[in-house]
This record gives C-alpha cells, sequence and structure tokens, in this order.
C-alpha cells in the first residue's frame, strides 16, 4: 500500500468509491502508481528523497520536520500581494487517485460494487457530467499551490526544490 493513503482513504467523502474486494486490489495498485509518480514531481528527486527519509524517521507516517510539515497539511497564507491555500498533500493525492481509478473503470460504480449498465432504462454518466475531471484539476490547484509556496512563497526552506509543472485535465 502506498505510504501516504490506504484503501480506507477512499471510504467517505467527495472520494468515496465503493469497492468490492477484487477492486481493493485494484486501487491499491493506483494508489502506488500515483504516490510514486506525482510526489517526486512535486518535490524533484532530491527533495523527494528527503521528504520520505522525513516520513519514515523517527515517527513513521508523520513528516517531522517542519518545512515538510507545512506543505503536508492544509494550509492558508498570504503575504502583501497574493494569497494561497492548499488542502494539503494527502488530499490532493486522493483527487488524483480517485480521477484516475474511477476514469479507468469500464463499468459504473455502485454501492455494491461494479456494474455494467444494460438495458433501456439506464443512462451513460460521462466522466463530464459525473464531475470526475474537477477532482482531477482540484488536486492539480493543491499540486500548483504547494509548488508555488516552495517556489516562491518560502523558498529559503526548500532549496532542494526541482518540482516540475503538471498540466489541467482537460474536459474536451
Amino acid at each position: 500500500m502506498g505510504i501516504i493513503l490506504s484503501i480506507s482513504d477512499f471510504q467517505y467523502g467527495r472520494t468515496k468509491i465503493a469497492l468490492n474486494p477484487i477492486q481493493e486490489t485494484d486501487l491499491g495498485e493506483y494508489i502506488d502508481a500515483v504516490e510514486s509518480e506525482y510526489l517526486p514531481q512535486l518535490f524533484g528527486k532530491e527533495l523527494y528523497d528527503l521528504f520520505i527519509a522525513d516520513w519514515n524517521a523517527p515517527v513513521v507516517g508523520v513528516p517531522t520536520a517542519t518545512r515538510f510539515a507545512v506543505v503536508y497539511n492544509p494550509f492558508v497564507y498570504q503575504n502583501d500581494t497574493v494569497l494561497i491555500q492548499s488542502e494539503g498533500i494527502k488530499e490532493m493525492l486522493k483527487d488524483m487517485v480517485y480521477y484516475l481509478f474511477v476514469r479507468d473503470m469500464p463499468t459504473r460504480v455502485t454501492t455494491v460494487g461494479l456494474e455494467r449498465v444494460l438495458g433501456e432504462n439506464s443512462e451513460y454518466v460521462s466522466a463530464i457530467t459525473h464531475d470526475v475531471t474537477s477532482r482531477y484539476n482540484q488536486g492539480i490547484e493543491t499540486f500548483d499551490t504547494i509548488q508555488y509556496y516552495m517556489r516562491v512563497f518560502d523558498k529559503i526552506n526548500y532549496p532542494e526544490y526541482k518540482g516540475i509543472t503538471l498540466n489541467f485535465a482537460s474536459i474536451y
């Protein structure tokens, strides 16, 4: 399972995914893939390695260094010219996993598991009308805000920062 996220993070809220036991394995793979892809892009390789080392010691599962706790947790900061808000790294990752997992589902997700839509009384709901893409874009907004904080707002505390810019997903 991921270092930050677990399957239980998708049981409630805006990123709730109803799963059967087979899908839990699939979701775990998505969690691993998203964390291993997006966290190095968020920080850059060197800062990512330092974040992981801090995450794993001395208390596993919590960033202990102030500079990592600041960007991991939700925040709101303002200077003379700009106000920035972040939902935190965990919510960012949840939004991205949700989008990628649900987008790739060949069937619809229901409270009893997956269902294939059949019959004339069924209606296909696209990712646009289901608002799946907005979850990813919310994750990207948080991603960008965290990077902005490290790159501009408090660059003195993140000299190793070399993150990669990501783009929003288009609904078209």
